[in-house]
């Protein structure tokens, strides 16, 4: 973006929402970005494009950056106070975050002990916040669907443009865990102090860290065991190498977050992990569980099932492998 947009505290966050709805990166949001990134399955074509056009001041027939947050300036009531907040709150988490980082590993027992539990109390405490938020979200959602009964809702297939890569409409990005996007800035000469987040980042960021520290195999000073083999307890750690089809990534990944998702809620499952491979198609997708059967009755369900169905006509190559592990080294404390 050419041009420097300065905003109040509060504000920083449209300016992430400017640069995910400008995918041509060219500074500015045509019509059919517009459409592709807010068309939330409720409103109209016309519905939107009066708000197009209501944001669209200089009437230039796209939108700058500028444009879009004075809109919202003009709209926040409650909201200004809440979106501060959680510009602070995203540069006091990140601070914690690294601190921990660093310091964990060369912690004693009893002070690793208490960051974990720290860590927990924060998580839980986030959570708490997001629940509700959801909730209300939800209720707006069903409430707008039923006054909109007779309003076909506007997709981003309506307006896009001849020869247009197929576009994931941005409430599907957002319904996944109503995430908004990974950390980005605004390249402008502005210096932003860190990155502005949706509240749901930093509960996704305070569990992965989490997770890390109390769910991993323990591999470090491990013993001679000798096991009543009637009664040796294994965990299973599952892999599958992918290898996506040219033209089929955004659908894969598409389909992988529903799968991702459903495992992690899933009876059996203790965690997963997927790695994708710089500059190639290539994907890993590792899962460890209490046992087979749970796994197999896992990729029974209606969900899990479709995920291996669609990769089956998406990938390439695909090969699975499965590694017994002694339950003792799942450690957890």
């Amino acid at each position: 973006m050419a041009e420097t947009t300065v905003v109040e505290k509060g504000m920083t966050i449209f300016l992430d929402v400017f640069r995910r709805a400008d995918r041509k990166d060219d500074g500015k949001i045509s019509w059919e970005e517009f459409v592709a990134f807010f068309a939330d399955g409720i409103m109209g074509k016309e519905e939107l494009r009066t708000l197009f056009d209501d944001i669209d001041t200089h009437k230039t027939n796209f939108i700058d950056p500028k444009e879009l947050c004075d809109y919202f300036a003009n709209h926040l009531g409650p909201f200004k106070e809440i979106l501060s907040l959680i510009e602070d709150l995203n540069v006091k988490v990140s601070n914690m975050l690294v601190s921990t980082a660093q310091s964990y590993p060369g912690s004693s027992r009893s002070n690793q002990f208490t960051a974990r539990f720290l860590m927990g109390l924060v998580f839980n405490q986030v959570c708490a916040i997001q629940h509700p938020l959801d909730a209300a979200t939800d209720a707006l959602e069903a409430q707008a669907k039923e006054e909109g009964v007779n309003i076909i809702a506007v997709q981003p297939e309506d307006v896009r443009e001849k020869n247009e890569e197929l576009i994931v409409p941005g409430r599907i990005v957002r319904r996944a865990k109503r995430q908004t996007s990974k950390q980005t800035t605004y390249e402008g000469n502005q210096n932003l102090s860190g990155t502005q987040v949706a509240l749901e980042d930093q509960v996704d960021r305070l569990a992965k860290l989490l997770n890390r520290m109390e769910k991993k195999v323990n591999f470090d000073g491990l013993v001679d065991e000798e096991v009543d083999i009637t009664d040796d307890k294994i965990v299973l750690l599952y892999q599958q190498d992918l290898t996506v089809k040219d033209g089929q990534m955004d659908s894969f990944k598409t389909q992988l977050r529903k799968y991702i998702e459903v495992t992690n809620s899933a009876p059996g499952a203790l965690t997963m992990s997927v790695r994708s491979f710089k500059d190639t198609p290539k994907f890993s997708i590792y899962e460890v569980w209490t046992s087979d059967d749970l796994r197999a009755r896992h990729l029974q369900a209606q969900g899990p099932k479709e995920f291996t169905d669609c990769v089956a006509g998406m990938t390439e190559k695909r090969t699975e492998s499965v590694v017994h592990i002694p339950s003792t080294w799942w450690r957890r404390d």
